[in-house]
This record gives structure tokens, C-alpha cells and sequence, in this order.
């Protein structure tokens, strides 16, 4: 028996490994706020996901993946969560 990840199941953790890496070289401090960053993007690209599924949105995606509106969501928390950190 194997284990199938879905294609876009795996695109969207490669994305929030990125995008935590990235935010973690601008506002991190600590080892553990990169695994913050990284928690909070997936988090973010599921939201954006939710949102644009419930709305209808089709900007730009690949695959299954709406890659716009994960975005945004993802550094708005990103953003929001280096602000409540202090």
C-alpha cells in the first residue's frame, strides 16, 4: 500500500515552506518563529483557498490551487502574527 498525496495538497506546502522561509528572513528572530511562519502560511493558503472556493474566485491557478488569494492570506497572517509577536 502506498501513500498518494494529492498534487495540490504538496504544491501548497512547498509554497508555505517558501513563503515561511522568506518571511522568516525579514521579521524573524528565533528558530522557532520560522516554524511559526511556516505553520501560519499553510494556514493562510487554506483560508485563501476557503475564501475563494465560497466566493467563486478563478484568478490565476494551478491546478486546483488558487495561488492569488492563498497569497495574499498568507502574508496578511504572516504580517499579523510578526505584529502581535511585538
Amino acid at each position: 500500500m502506498s501513500l498518494m498525496i494529492p498534487p495540490s495538497l504538496l504544491l501548497m506546502l512547498v509554497i508555505s515552506v517558501l513563503y515561511g522561509a522568506l518571511f522568516y528572513l525579514w521579521k524573524g528572530k528565533t528558530w522557532s518563529d520560522l516554524l511559526l511562519f511556516m505553520l501560519v502560511a499553510m494556514i493562510g493558503l487554506l483560508l485563501g483557498q476557503l475564501i475563494a472556493y465560497l466566493l467563486g474566485l478563478d484568478v490565476a491557478r494551478l491546478g486546483r490551487v488558487h495561488i492569488i488569494e492563498g497569497t495574499i492570506f498568507a502574508w496578511l497572517l504572516m504580517l499579523a502574527i510578526a505584529w502581535l509577536k511585538g
